[in-house]
């Protein structure tokens, strides 16, 4: 048996998480990885897209807390001036109109739709505006600017318009 190092739970030698809080028993892997996620989390996440695996509740606290932390990360770079989120978000797309014939450049353009898809599911889109709006309202320079000058809003028709 494997002692899991955050609740000393017993656990399988060959579990890569702890059964009881969800961590991951292995967590070197994650220095292999691209983004926040772990190889590992990712495998296992793509499991349960699939239906082919469920994950235990522990892990699911653990993973919102993951996306909490990499949220404040987000924000704490943005406050960084010398941070190019212009680069950090476009830097390897190519500077010329993406046509729908180019899987490869389709693919790194849809990567940034997804902050804005995570946003409406959490929230839906009535939220997402007032987020938005002040979104905006801590972004600007304006001293005098106040959510009651900012309106943004989000019009869903359905028809296809």
């Amino acid at each position: 048996m494997v002692i899991c190092d955050r609740c000393n739970n017993s656990v399988k030698p060959t579990a890569n998480y702890c059964p009881e809080c969800g961590s991951e028993l292995n967590p070197t892997r994650k220095d292999w990885s691209d983004g926040f996620l772990s190889l590992v989390d990712r495998g296992h996440i793509q499991e349960a897209i699939d239906g082919n695996e469920t994950l235990p509740e522990g892990y699911h606290t653990r993973l919102h807390e993951t996306v909490r932390h990499a949220m404040a990360d987000f924000c704490l770079l943005d406050r960084w001036a010398e941070f190019d989120n212009h680069e950090a978000l476009y830097g390897d797309l190519r500077d010329e109109e993406i046509t729908t014939d180019d899987v490869g450049e389709l693919e790194k353009l849809v990567r940034l739709t997804c902050p804005f898809r995570f946003l409406i599911n959490a929230t839906g889109v009535d939220t997402l505006e007032n987020v938005l709006e002040a979104s905006i309202l801590f972004a600007s320079d304006e001293s005098e600017l106040t959510l009651d000058d900012i309106d943004v809003s989000i019009e869903v028709t359905g028809d296809g318009e």
